[in-house]
């Protein structure tokens, strides 16, 4: 997802004096002290300062429009807090406090929209907070509220996307990735989203044009061609895989992803003349070199050219690494190769 938190400027309306509406001293005072403090207010400290003076004129007489102008106010000093702490919560590593700020986030967020229901920012915002803490279908519901609240926000619409592909609903994806794309053509997100959507579907030709146009509108995009580098890995079209992995690499050299597909197809390639086990060991550990946890494709992969290598005891281990981390689903292929390295067996792809 576009997880870039919005930052906003309130521009709000100020009326210092004006007897018909009743406008006292206090109230003009706290308005004039409200202005100056958000004109220049970045910290959490300052914007605590500017909400909190929002919460004292719910004691005061107001009319109308003066409610109404520190309503829009407390909804944009909470808004902007609340990215303070998402950014926070992207910038840190430690679960327990990601949590924590997105939930101070939270909490802005949901205050802000009930100050002001068309704040679509915080709207989108709070959509980005439950994504973070896995209250999907709140998230949907926000997404889809704040592009309704302001149709040109297409950024809504690929983060609806982006949830619906990652849960599996490649269908309902690929419509929001559509809808993306007629708003703006040229989204190389929403174009390989769509790629992929295609892809998981078993449409294999329009997920390669799609691929294709991705590549045309973004030519010196490495990831871009790693992802139809994969799918052409996938179909068994190993030379096409091969050039688009190392054309990605000759963009950007320390590619993990570059480097771990190119490494599973010399290592694992069913025809010969694409094997190259010295060229894959090579790039399998330069590309578990560049990570610092363990990603069981990259282990797995690893494994695959040790193997291809003879080299079957670290194999072994290695693809005991990759089991450890794998999800549950993709434990029994990597217990299968296992089964083979320790029949002093390298693992091959079937033949497509």
């Amino acid at each position: 997802m576009q997880k870039t938190y919005l930052q906003t400027a309130f521009v709000g309306w100020i009326v210092l004096a004006s007897a018909s509406l009743g406008w006292g001293q206090d109230v003009k005072a706290l308005i004039t002290e409200a202005a100056k403090l958000s004109d220049t207010a970045q910290t959490q400290e300052e914007l605590t300062k500017v909400i909190e003076l929002c919460t004292t004129s719910a004691h005061l007489e107001l009319a109308p429009p003066q409610v109404e102008y520190f309503n829009n106010l407390e909804a944009w000093a909470r808004n902007k807090r609340g990215e303070l702490y998402s950014v926070a919560s992207l910038e840190s590593e430690d679960p327990a406090e990601i949590r924590k700020f997105e939930a101070a986030a939270l909490t802005d967020y949901t205050l802000a929209v009930q100050k002001n229901p068309k704040h679509w920012q915080a709207v989108h915002n709070r959509g980005l907070s439950y994504a973070v803490l896995g209250e999907t279908e709140k998230a949907l519901s926000d997404f889809d509220t704040a592009y309704q609240l302001n149709p040109k926000f297409d950024t809504a619409l690929y983060n609806k996307a982006e949830m619906l592909y990652e849960g599996g609903k490649f269908s309902a994806a690929l419509q929001a990735y559509q809808q993306v794309l007629k708003a703006n053509p040229k989204d190389v997100g929403a174009m390989t989203g769509q790629a992929h959507c295609f892809y998981r579907l078993e449409n294999y030709e329009s997920a390669m044009i799609a691929y294709g146009q991705a590549i045309k509108l973004a030519p010196d995009n490495a990831m871009v061609l790693a992802n139809r580098a994969d799918a052409y890995s996938d179909l068994g079209y190993w030379k096409e895989a091969i050039l688009d992995y190392k054309q990605a690499l000759t963009l950007e050299k320390d590619l993990p992803r570059a480097q771990q597909g190119l490494a599973w197809i010399l290592a694992t390639c069913p025809d010969d003349k694409f094997r190259n086990p010295e060229l894959a060991l090579r790039f399998a550990k330069a590309a578990v070199a560049q990570t610092d946890f363990v990603d069981f494709r990259f282990y797995d992969t690893l494994a695959a050219a040790e193997a291809a290598m003879g080299q079957f005891d670290t194999a072994k281990q290695r693809v005991g690494e990759a089991i450890k981390a794998a999800p549950r689903t993709e434990k029994p292929f990597l217990q299968h190769r296992l089964a083979l390295y320790e029949k002093r067996q390298p693992y091959r792809e079937p033949k497509r």
